[in-house]
């Protein structure tokens, strides 16, 4: 028999604590093990009790679920909820498993628990991932053909008609559209506005709506700003 996952809630809101409750009390890997609307009492339970997954709401009054977050062992998973996007890139630095805005739809809330799935019990999936970061792609830039490897490759940029990839050292021009490279690349690379596509295995620091990689600086544009959050998370070790 598999063993359930242990599931806390953390939450000051009673309708989004009973909707969360409904949802894990449907799944039956789940098992809730506790709810608090308070977080100084959570993290007292939580110095006695662990659980594998914490739903831990951003906006708790005095100590928020940012701030408890750091106060708890850092391999501690975390699924956050929030009303407010903004607080997802904040959350990034701890093992959050995903990042749920309400109101949450139980669609969602499984998709979420799918990914905590793959973290409680790795799959092929990851291992699929990784292989295609082996691959190769060939590209024509003037008169030649050059071979350039997925993991070399730290971002794309647009220029007009033409594409610009940046590797370490080098930089190739090559005619194709955004749309079209999107579809050519690995999981691993995420388009974070119209003019920029990045390699997530590249990105070195993270803010509100800039994120570094290859030592640039590159903007998240609103558009694509969700499903750049979306892919951190499925990447989050």
């Amino acid at each position: 028999m598999n063993t359930k996952i242990s599931c806390l809630i953390i939450e000051d809101e009673p309708p989004a604590m009973q909707l969360l409750e409904d949802y894990i009390r449907k799944l039956p890997m789940l098992e809730l093990k506790g709810k608090f609307y308070d977080a100084i009492e959570a993290l007292e339970y939580l110095k006695k009790q662990p659980a594998d997954i914490i739903f831990l709401d951003i906006n708790l009054p005095g100590l928020s679920g940012l701030e408890l977050a750091e106060l708890i062992p850092k391999d501690q998973k975390i699924i956050f909820t929030t009303a407010y996007a903004e607080h997802a890139l904040d959350s990034f630095s701890f093992h959050v498993i995903d990042y749920l805005l309400k109101p949450v739809s139980f669609k969602r809330f499984l998709q979420a628990i799918q990914k905590l799935q793959l973290h409680v019990s790795p799959s092929p999936v990851k291992e699929i991932q990784s292989a295609k970061q082996d691959e190769l792609l060939f590209i024509k830039t003037g008169r030649t053909v050059i071979r350039i490897q997925f993991s070399d490759i730290i971002y794309i940029e647009a220029h007009k008609e033409y594409l610009c990839i940046h590797t370490g050292r080098q930089k190739h021009l090559v005619y194709k559209r955004m749309k079209e490279m999107a579809a050519s690349l690995p999981d691993s690379f995420v388009r974070i506005h119209n003019s920029y596509i990045i390699n997530l295995r590249h990105v070195q620091k993270l803010g509100q709506q800039l994120v570094e990689v290859g030592g640039r600086e590159l903007p998240v544009s609103a558009g694509y700003k969700e499903a750049f959050q979306q892919h951190i998370q499925q990447h989050m070790m």
